[in-house]
């Protein structure tokens, strides 16, 4: 071996070991996709839309409550506190936590999203589904909690979604000591 071909081979073998000596780069952190909510309720909605079915309106306020056909218009538009946020896309993926859970007992799978940032108002987000082993997962129920300033008072909304029979929102507001709360309940599908 000329002295020329030993400084090169040296050359070589000191660069190999002093790249491999380098830490690898931590790996970004994996991207998990998250259960498709509002894709799932604007489905919900687009059934409805298409089956024009008769919808309710039952309210309580307090001691008052009523009862009242509604328009499916007013169906959709009541529908918006559910369809706010969507978790499943950027920026707000980023800001939750996925946790899963799957009882055999009833059976079902429940996917619990939540986040530790508490100026986000949407804090928790329950996806229950019904496995099956034949056909599609179904999706059983949302359900979702809420917590916002609105001018002085604390709102808290608590919405629940059954899916294809109803959807609900119970809201509290308070302020200076007082809550008021409502209930609104749409149902299309009261047959279990």
């Amino acid at each position: 071996m000329t002295r020329y071909q030993s400084w090169l081979f040296a050359t070589a073998l000191l660069f190999t070991l002093a790249c491999g000596d380098q830490k690898p780069k931590p790996a970004a952190a994996e991207y998990v996709p998250y259960f498709p909510v509002n894709a799932f309720l604007l489905e919900q909605l687009h059934q409805i839309d298409s089956l024009k079915p008769p919808t309710v309106l039952y309210t309580e306020n307090g001691k008052d409550s009523s009862v009242q056909g509604i328009e499916l218009s007013t169906v959709r538009a009541m529908a918006a506190p559910f369809l706010q946020y969507d978790i499943s896309v950027s920026p707000l993926h980023d800001q939750y936590k996925e946790e899963s859970f799957a009882d055999q007992s009833i059976p079902a799978i429940t996917f619990t999203y939540t986040t530790v940032d508490s100026s986000l108002p949407l804090q928790r987000v329950d996806v229950i589904l019904k496995p099956d082993p034949v056909k599609a997962d179904k999706v059983k129920s949302i359900y979702m909690e809420k917590f916002y300033a609105q001018g002085d008072s604390a709102i808290t909304e608590k919405l629940y979604w059954k899916a294809d029979h109803f959807y609900q929102v119970i809201r509290t507001a308070g302020a200076g000591g007082k809550e008021i709360t409502t209930r609104q309940k749409v149902v299309w599908n009261p047959a279990e």
